[in-house]
């Protein structure tokens, strides 16, 4: 469902490096929104009118694992 997006993500590690710590949202190769928390990415998600629902992910810190959304 998600496939061109984990890809995007895979393939930009150095673009999404610099979000460790935040929840991202992307849609096919574009970060919408980025924040400290899912709700504030949602609420950002939301006030964009974005038509597809994107990819929610929290970038993990070195010390953390992914969560996907």
């Amino acid at each position: 469902m998600y496939k061109k997006e984990l890809d995007w993500i895979s393939q930009h590690q150095k673009k999404v490096e610099k979000f460790a710590g935040k929840w991202i949202a992307v849609l096919s190769d574009k970060v919408l929104a980025t924040g400290d928390s899912v709700k504030s990415v949602m609420k950002e998600i939301k006030r964009k009118q974005v038509k597809r629902l994107p990819l929610v992910t929290k970038v993990p810190r070195k010390d953390e694992e992914m969560y996907i959304l």
